[in-house]
């Protein structure tokens, strides 16, 4: 249960393992679906949108474990987080038993924002869940995606014609 919750909110919600790690109870608004990210990369703040599958899980994890502080505290200490090489770890250990030989959480990250991408999310939105400062860095997560319907433009069509 602590594992899935773990992958569940890294990949619904596209967080940084430290942005993950670091989710307190009080942060998480079933209300507004949203969950306040504290001190993310560049130690800016910000609001993710939380779907209500991840709201969800959230509530079965929280029924489960009953967090106070920390939503995934160390198994040593509740008054600290858990730490990145224990999800790290674990989440590999899983990935193998299910086949897949490259996975860690900014795997997920990656996954979140190309299916985002894909199904249609504007960039500064993605931009936005991401905690990216800088257009440029959510745009590295463009991808040729047939899907979208653009095969790319043959821009050496005219040139047959002079």
């Amino acid at each position: 249960m602590r594992l899935k919750t773990l992958i569940v909110v890294c990949y619904g919600c596209g967080l940084r393992i430290g942005e993950l790690l670091r989710i307190k109870v009080q942060d998480i608004d079933g209300q507004r679906k949203t969950i306040l990210i504290e001190h993310g990369k560049g130690d800016k703040s910000r609001y993710v949108v939380v779907s209500d599958s991840v709201l969800n899980q959230l509530r079965c994890y929280w029924k489960m474990y009953h967090p106070t502080g920390w939503m995934f505290y160390s198994r040593w200490l509740m008054d600290k987080p858990m730490s990145p090489s224990s999800f790290r770890k674990a989440l590999k250990k899983h990935a193998q038993m299910c086949g897949l030989k490259h996975c860690n959480p900014h795997v997920l990250r990656h996954a979140y924002a190309t299916h985002q991408l894909e199904l249609g999310m504007p960039l500064h939105q993605l931009q936005h869940q991401l905690g990216h400062s800088d257009i440029r860095t959510t745009q590295s997560y463009l991808h040729w995606l047939p899907e979208l319907g653009h095969g790319g433009i043959d821009l050496l069509a005219s040139w047959g014609n002079q």
